[in-house]
């Protein structure tokens, strides 16, 4: 199962006072895009992506870095442990 993120929860994640002009802006930056045919819904795995290339944080592929010590060892490096 896999789960969604609404633009409101997002925004306010992202500490945006909502889903206005300037959390669509960052969106737009940030190569971040709602689901299709689902407007104002995202999906927090393309999201964590995105945070990720824009901190330098690319691991390579999808695929590779998907399973469990790959996730931990992600999340050290954005903490930067």
């Amino acid at each position: 199962m896999f789960e969604l993120i609404s633009g409101e929860d997002l925004a306010r994640q992202m500490l945006f006072s909502g889903a206005n002009g300037a959390f669509r802006d960052w969106c737009a930056l940030m190569k971040i895009h709602p689901v299709p045919g689902r407007r104002g819904v995202y999906d927090p795995a393309l999201v964590r992506r995105r945070l990720d290339e824009a901190q330098g944080l690319n691991t390579g592929d999808g695929a590779a870095s998907g399973a469990g010590a790959g996730l931990v060892a992600q999340r050290r490096a954005r903490r930067g442990a």
